[in-house]
């Protein structure tokens, strides 16, 4: 059965970069077999956290909310695309993320993707990021997948821009990166059908 991964967007703004970043995240795994979802939070349009879901009284709770939180059980992974705000994650992701917690997180694992339009990737909202993701209980991968100048090295659709200079580098970062994350995810899945703690 394929691994299925969760990609979450974490940027709401007008012509974001993130969705190039998802797209071209999305196009890797499901190269590698991996059943994809996109979390896009625009698409969902989802209140800013205010309760767990599972605080939530059922008949209150909306439709795009319950698709999200079937999305994330099924899940074995996940990727979550951050842009680098004032040198941190974005908030967008702990306003999605936050509705759920243990059944939807724990014994999974999740990499870590960043961008910018500078010339780092992002990096310094990805360390950030790790231990959030952690106190969730998702287990990230060693490995982080940055988009430095993403506007000069992504189209739209996620394709790497003709004669892009970052095109060789993070092809070899992309290799690296999604076969540890599903590496990973198959490792704890099969951890997880013989039983939790």
């Amino acid at each position: 059965m394929a691994i299925v991964v969760s990609v979450v967007l974490g940027s709401v703004r007008p012509g974001r970069m993130g969705a190039r970043a998802g797209q071209y995240v999305v196009q890797q795994l499901e190269t590698l077999g991996a059943k994809v979802h996109l979390i896009d939070p625009v698409a969902l349009d989802i209140p800013l956290f205010g309760q767990r879901y599972d605080y939530i009284p059922e008949a209150e709770r909306s439709p795009a909310l319950v698709e999200l939180h079937a999305k994330f059980t099924e899940s074995d992974a996940f990727v979550v695309v951050t842009p680098e705000y004032n040198h941190s994650y974005s908030p967008v992701i702990t306003s999605l993320m936050n509705y759920f917690y243990h059944n939807e997180f724990y014994y999974k694992v999740a990499g870590i993707a960043s961008y910018t339009m500078g010339p780092y990737g992002g990096v310094r909202a990805a360390i950030q990021l790790r231990p959030y993701l952690g106190e969730l209980g998702l287990v990230s991968i060693p490995k982080i997948l940055p988009f430095p100048a993403i506007q000069s090295l992504l189209n739209e659709d996620g394709s790497v821009q003709d004669g892009a200079a970052g095109a060789g580098a993070l092809a070899a970062v992309s290799g690296g990166f999604f076969p540890e994350l599903l590496w990973y995810a198959k490792a704890n899945k099969a951890a997880r059908a013989a039983g939790t703690l």
